[in-house]
């Protein structure tokens, strides 16, 4: 067995380790988004109560968002990029009413809650 043979499984085997480690760290974010996610409130005074709603469910991979106003958005997500509980998220938007388009967004994960945009949304 030559030299190159040995530097080239290590690579190999180094690369592999690098590989399942980086997928096991955003295999946990993927797994704490899991479930279902809402916030609600109201708006106006004592005369005109406008009320408001919105949910979030993931689930594997893809995501449903519904609202009150009317609102609605689903498709897929992926992890671009990790910062403790902070995540960058690419949601890739397949349905969506009113029509709106793939976005990126931070996410911040903290205390059985998650914040999507300036949404603070706790998990149903």
């Amino acid at each position: 067995m030559g030299k190159g043979s040995v530097y080239f499984k290590i690579i190999s085997a180094a690369t592999l380790l690098l590989l399942a480690g980086l997928y096991s760290c955003s295999s946990e974010n993927y797994s704490r988004l899991q479930g279902k996610w809402g916030a609600s409130g109201n708006l106006g005074d004592s005369t005109e109560m406008r009320a408001w709603f919105i949910n979030y469910e993931f689930s594997d991979r893809s995501y449903k968002m519904s609202g009150y106003p009317p609102i609605s958005e689903e498709g897929t997500y992926e992890i671009i990029e990790d910062k403790a509980d902070s995540l960058l998220m690419y949601f890739n938007v397949t349905k969506s009413s009113p029509e709106t388009k793939s976005h990126k967004e931070w996410v911040v994960l903290k205390n059985n809650s998650v914040t999507i945009g300036s949404l603070l949304l706790n998990r149903q």
